[in-house]
């Protein structure tokens, strides 16, 4: 059966196996205010069906946990997963993105708005290609010397899934501009990229589109020693085109992200991925999380992802998504098949919250379909850049060690590199991490205003547990402020209870984290770093935020609580820390 339309957004009557109302939503259910119906007649008609979602226990404001409701300790609290009360459960793949989107270049801020010269970036871990993105879709206009994006990552299947995005929409821009669908490709990218489940005609596509160009390689290939590096780069009519290098035998293992298994049915998928999304045993965890959101229907929104995958708006009909998404499921021991991401992998912790909620949208509570229709307009305006030209992708399997050997050639050849987390203590720690990626960044006196970005997820937090300070760190002052029913710690009826723990998570959204970060700069002695490698660290940034996710609002302004509603209600910690580096020499 085909698929309806997203926008504008569709009537929500419509039933699995059922009929489907194909007009358009104009009237807001006024309990949920999830979903849209083309008439009164619609939405009586389907009430059966909505009453068990818009009347969900989630909805209840004043719905608490199981574990408080029944007066237990949580699970965290007992036995080894008390060692991290924030512990994922799953693969643990990072597919999705887990800092908002970033510009890197910021070139008008920078270079300026007259820049004439071509841009190198280097995304030296790069997860997904959400930076990328989010760079080439804020190109200035007028600019239109070539940007060539070095995307690294030394996970296997993350390069895959990136070389799959990228040749499918670079493949997908060889007609003429004007007769290109920006807007139905944008929603094909979204699928591949973040719903469980796809339609025939996705599928279709990948099959199409980017299988030939793989399987063009792997034959070429059949003669090659075993280990060897192989580079192919496709070239397109829109100018642009796509460099990946991968070792002979993986250019095979590409191909299994194209092909749905033939064991793997709809059905054994959903367990497959519902055994993750909704395990019983974290049933504690997740009610954790949906107590911290920012309203009652936003629970329900995140249980519906959680059930059925699919990022579109909560009323569209998810008729025709009947085919696992091949580049999501994976196939591990050459038989079972699995579900690669963790219970906690969101598609909102991607991008910019205040944008997606900013996203106009006559469904106020629907996060995710403000994600989708946000996600729309950036795809659309990404690939309308692409489609002038003049962007040239390099796509690499390596651990970030093993840059400098791979590209030496390249050396100092950088305007900016991007180095996500592999800063921090857990991963290279900053002195590797600048001594690996530094001499790749151009010098000052070719161009005084190459950066290399790193990102600290864990500095602030490592810092504040290892002083012994935690308990003491916890400003219930400031948090009353934001909490108003917190009047004082001492008179939480239930020490073990939700309402503890979400005063406790909303924390880290209250620490002096400068303070902290200062402590993190001198225990890893961040002057003994610039004065042997020769690099500094800007007193101001100036392409992104030090402080992306922190609360920029002081309590009693005007958008406040929204802004740390928003914030607590995320999977940021609001302590997430982008320091920028410059080379002095």
């Amino acid at each position: 059966m085909s698929t309806t339309t997203v926008v504008p957004t569709p009537c929500a009557n419509w039933k699995d196996g059922g009929s489907v109302c194909f007009r358009e939503g104009t009237l807001v259910c006024g309990g949920c205010k999830l979903i849209l119906y083309c008439s009164r007649y619609c939405q009586v008609k389907h009430w059966s069906e909505h009453k068990n979602e818009c009347k969900s226990p989630l909805r209840k404001t004043t719905w608490l946990p199981a574990w408080d409701r029944e007066r237990r300790d949580p699970a965290w609290s007992r036995g080894e997963a008390a060692t991290n009360l924030h512990n994922t459960f799953g693969p643990n793949k990072h597919f999705w993105g887990n800092t908002p989107a970033m510009d890197v270049l910021q070139l008008p801020r920078n270079e300026g708005p007259a820049h004439d010269k071509d841009v190198e970036v280097l995304f030296a871990a790069s997860g997904d290609v959400r930076n990328a993105v989010q760079t080439i879709r804020n190109l200035p206009p007028d600019f239109e010397r070539q940007v060539k994006m070095t995307i690294n990552d030394r996970d296997f299947d993350v390069t895959a899934r990136n070389a799959v995005i990228l040749l499918l929409a670079l493949s997908s821009l060889e007609e003429e501009s004007d007769q290109i669908d920006f807007e139905r490709l944008a929603e094909t990218l979204i699928h591949v990229w973040y719903s469980a489940t796809i339609t025939k005609d996705t599928l279709s596509e990948l099959q199409s589109r980017v299988k030939p160009l793989i399987s063009d390689v792997c034959q070429r290939a059949v003669d090659k020693q075993p280990g060897i590096l192989i580079g192919k780069t496709w070239t397109f009519k829109s100018g642009s085109s796509l460099l990946l290098v991968l070792k002979k035998q993986d250019w095979a293992r590409v191909m299994e992200f194209l092909d749905v298994p033939e064991d793997l049915t709809l059905e054994k998928a959903r367990k497959i991925r519902q055994a993750i999304t909704l395990a019983p045993e974290r049933e504690d965890y997740r009610d954790r999380w949906y107590f911290k959101d920012v309203s009652p229907s936003m629970r329900v929104a995140k249980q519906r992802y959680r059930e059925d995958g699919l990022l579109l708006a909560f009323g569209h009909p998810r008729i025709g998504f009947d085919y696992p998404n091949p580049t999501l499921f994976q196939t591990v021991f050459q038989t079972i098949s699995s579900w690669p991401l963790d219970d906690k992998a969101d598609p909102l912790g991607g991008w910019p919250l205040s944008e997606v909620r900013a996203t106009p949208s006559r469904i106020p509570e629907d996060i995710y379909g403000k994600l989708f229709s946000y996600l729309r307009g950036v795809f659309s305006a990404f690939l309308r850049r692409v489609a002038t030209g003049k962007i040239h992708f390099e796509l690499f399997n390596l651990n970030a060690t093993e840059l400098i050997q791979r590209l030496v050639l390249e050396e100092g050849s950088y305007d900016r590199i991007e180095a996500s987390n592999i800063s921090d203590t857990c991963w290279l720690g900053t002195r590797e991490t600048l001594r690996c990626l530094s001499p790749l960044l151009r010098a000052p006196a070719e161009n005084p205003h190459a950066t290399l970005i790193t990102v600290y997820l864990n500095a602030v937090m490592e810092t504040v547990q290892g002083s012994n300070r935690g308990g003491k760190e916890l400003d219930i002052a400031r948090i009353r402020k934001y909490l108003t029913n917190v009047q004082d710690i001492s008179l939480v009826s239930n020490p073990q209870g939700a309402e503890m723990y979400r005063i406790w998570d909303a924390r880290s959204f209250t620490l002096d984290a400068d303070k902290f970060f200062r402590e993190y700069m001198a225990a890893n002695h961040f002057e003994d770093i610039e004065k042997d490698l020769h690099v500094a660290m800007k007193e101001q940034n100036t392409i992104g935020d030090a402080w992306p996710t922190a609360l920029k609002l002081c309590p009693g302004q005007p958008g406040a609580q929204e802004e740390f509603d928003d914030a607590l209600a995320s999977s940021c910690t609001g302590v997430e820390r982008y320091v920028e580096w410059k080379r002095v020499a």
